[in-house]
């Protein structure tokens, strides 16, 4: 075998250094001062869009069940009304200049929420600054916004533990470099995995599904990177609800679904059984029907398979971007167009 050469885009490049990235934010984070005290804390509230977004549902996949107390994610201007003085509120930016986390991040400012900000610079870090609020400046060579996916996951996973929970998120961030590493060097080779389902996958469209939680946060991912990346439909699901009506879709099945859509199941050894058990007769149930695709993510710990199922999905959309012929580097609409004519709150 010989190495699969680079790409038509750098991206591969950030791609495979996702380990470093989840140990560049670690160390970000690490000792930064003004975070609250555990017992201050009543709820958690993430505030982000695109890879925000995506990365505030790795956290809550992984930590909702540890966490004592409630943790939202949000994508919207509008803010939760339980955001108050007991809120813990990260407002997460690739870019410092997405208006609607900025908005939001302003007006949980007003409301006395205690404020931590993630993001490259921009509106958003000059508002951390002049509130005296936490800030994970990530380096500005990390661009564009998506692939800060692994630094704004470690930096968070950090700045929660630094407050008093998930005591084991440095044993999960080890786990996942470690799992993350030996991924990257399957991935490098030509005719891998990524690159053997991305031919599988060219021109159709893509349903990414996923167990709640971890396979689910995975596919988020997926999708979003096959819309950006490769400019190409996708979507995503979840697991066990999908089993209650999504499944029965497929039945409308002719030609055209079986030259134009497939679906990527997502799979790990963490799978509540009675979901597991779901979706293998989901993939029997849609045989025939629509090609189904199964990948299975490894690691020790939920966290580990995540973001390995991340890194997977990663490549796979930047070869289908080869594929497709496409700049997996530019997302001129998202990056100009969507944002013309926007104003930033007053600091």
């Amino acid at each position: 075998m010989s190495a699969a050469p680079t790409g038509i885009s750098p991206l591969f490049d950030f791609a495979f250094a996702l380990p470093e990235h989840l140990l560049l934010g670690a160390g970000a984070a690490s000792g930064l001062r003004g975070l609250p005290q555990r017992q201050d804390v009543e709820n958690i509230v993430i505030f982000g869009m695109g890879t925000g977004k995506t990365a505030g549902h790795v956290m809550r996949a992984v930590g909702a069940t540890t966490i004592p107390v409630p943790m939202l994610v949000e994508s919207a201007y509008e803010i939760p009304a339980c955001v108050g003085k007991g809120s813990l509120v990260f407002a997460v930016s690739g870019s410092g200049n997405t208006d609607e986390v900025n908005h939001a991040a302003a007006a949980s400012a007003m409301r006395g929420a205690r404020l931590a900000v993630i993001t490259t610079g921009g509106w958003l870090a000059d508002f951390a600054q002049d509130h005296g609020a936490p800030l994970v400046q990530i380096p500005p060579n990390i661009q564009p916004a998506r692939v800060t996916f692994g630094v704004v996951i470690a930096s968070l996973l950090t700045m929660i533990e630094s407050v008093g929970f998930l005591p084991e998120a440095r044993l999960w961030l080890d786990g996942a470099v470690a799992q993350l590493s030996r991924r990257r060097e399957e991935l490098r080779w030509e005719g891998n995995a990524a690159e053997r389902l991305a031919t599988l996958l060219v021109g159709r469209h893509v349903l990414c599904q996923g167990d709640t939680p971890i396979g689910a946060a995975a596919a988020e991912r997926w999708k979003a990177q096959i819309n950006q990346n490769a400019r190409q439909a996708a979507s995503a699901s979840e697991q066990p609800n999908a089993s209650h009506n999504e499944a029965v879709a497929w039945d409308c099945r002719n030609d055209l679904t079986l030259k134009r859509d497939a679906a990527v199941l997502l799979r790990h050894g963490f799978e509540d059984a009675r979901v597991s058990q779901r979706m293998d007769r989901l993939a029997q149930y849609l045989s025939g029907k629509v090609p189904v695709h199964s990948v299975r993510g490894e690691g020790d710990t939920p966290f580990a398979v995540l973001m390995d199922l991340a890194m997977i999905g990663d490549c796979t959309s930047l070869h289908l971007a080869e594929l497709n012929g496409v700049d997996p580097s530019s997302a001129q609409f998202i990056s100009h167009t969507v944002k013309q004519g926007l104003a930033p709150p007053k600091r």
